[in-house]
């Protein structure tokens, strides 16, 4: 297992920035670090409960105790990937309703082009994800 400092989505729509997650290269088995599972599962819950879109996981976990994994794990040397949240596809689909207002083909053209490409990403993003 190699170790990528990622965000993570809740299911509410928070992103929570720099959480360290362990990536299996064979099977893409991802997991957030177990020694600090815990923090990370009652942080996205508190997120989730009120109502926090963003925050960082250096607000619950030290960074001596996050440098501490980083040592103990080797760097996953991947390509970085990119995420895609809801509120992307959502505001590009209401610029897609305004294109259609003012009846912009080319304009749509671009826009499906780009909901596509949103679209794959969110799709592959959801595989960074905590599996249970």
């Amino acid at each position: 297992m190699t170790l990528r400092l990622a965000p993570l989505t809740t299911d509410g729509g928070a992103q929570i920035t720099d959480v360290p997650f362990l990536y299996c290269q064979t099977c893409g088995h991802t997991v957030v670090a177990p020694e600090v599972e815990f923090d990370v599962t009652m942080y996205t819950h508190y997120c989730d409960t009120d109502g926090v879109k963003q925050a960082s996981i250096y607000d619950v976990i030290s960074k001596e105790k996050l440098q501490a994994i980083i040592a103990e794990y080797p760097l996953f040397e991947g390509p970085a990937h990119p995420i895609v949240t809801k509120e992307q596809i959502d505001h590009m689909l209401d610029v897609w309703n305004f294109a259609k207002q003012i009846n912009d083909l080319e304009w749509i053209e671009e826009i499906k082009a780009a909901l596509i490409k949103l679209h794959k990403v969110h799709s592959q993003s959801q595989l960074l994800q905590p599996q249970s």
